[in-house]
């Protein structure tokens, strides 16, 4: 089951990553507003990471409130939701209860 989360995180990362350079290498005729649905419904899949570092490498649109604010945001929400359950399959004791009563 790891194995496959993992695969659909490297594919939807690589699909984000391509979505972005052929926003940028044949400039789509759509609204800027749309696209950015896009990218955080994307992101929201778990193609943020992917979004982030395409958006760094073809210096696309960073100034947008959407890139610097939003997806880092959502990218930060699913890292620690991915921490979570390794941690929970793992069974890690992050916190010892025991000691809090």
């Amino acid at each position: 089951m790891l194995s496959f989360i993992i695969g659909y995180l490297i594919f939807i990362n690589i699909v984000s990553m391509i979505l972005i350079y052929v926003d940028i290498a044949f400039n789509l005729k759509i609204k800027e507003k749309n696209l950015n649905y896009i990218y955080i419904l994307i992101s929201i899949l778990g193609g943020g990471i992917g979004i982030v570092i395409a958006s760094q490498m073809f210096s696309y649109r960073r100034d947008s409130k959407v890139f610097k604010r939003l997806i880092p945001l959502i990218v930060v929400i699913e890292v620690i939701i991915a921490f979570a359950i390794v941690a929970n399959q793992n069974d890690w004791k992050i916190i010892n209860w025991n000691e809090f009563f």
